[in-house]
């Protein structure tokens, strides 16, 4: 799993992400990950990926093409891959609907959204 999520077609979300930006959150054996629509086909090919209607231990998330640039920072290690923006990991978090990534997600918010009402309003 772990060369999966450094892999550089990938873009670690939610659960996989979620402690490297501080989030009270860990679920050992479960990853979330984000692909580029034109990169899917490879990915499955080259870890053997196969859709699992139970659920399986991988959520891998297609958003569109035109999506892609919001998703993916300038910060990319070469060896040990790159994270969703923190607002996405805490969206991500959010849709696990489980009580205790509710509660990661709002620690990771509470603090951008304090930071965020501090800011003096611009005005034009």
């Amino acid at each position: 799993m772990q060369a999966l999520l450094s892999h550089s077609d990938v873009v670690r979300a939610g659960a996989s992400a979620a402690p490297r930006v501080g989030a009270d959150y860990v679920a050992p054996g479960r990853a979330e990950v984000y692909v580029h629509p034109d990169r899917i086909s490879e990915l499955e090919a080259a870890f053997g990926l196969v859709p699992d209607a139970r659920g399986g231990n991988l959520v891998v998330r297609v958003p569109p093409a035109s999506a892609w640039a919001f998703l993916v920072s300038d910060v990319c290690e070469a060896q040990e891959g790159r994270d969703a923006p923190t607002p996405v990991i805490a969206a991500d978090l959010l849709d696990a609907k489980e009580d205790r990534a509710i509660a990661a997600a709002a620690g990771i918010l509470e603090p951008l959204l304090a930071s965020s009402a501090a800011r003096p309003a611009v005005t034009a």
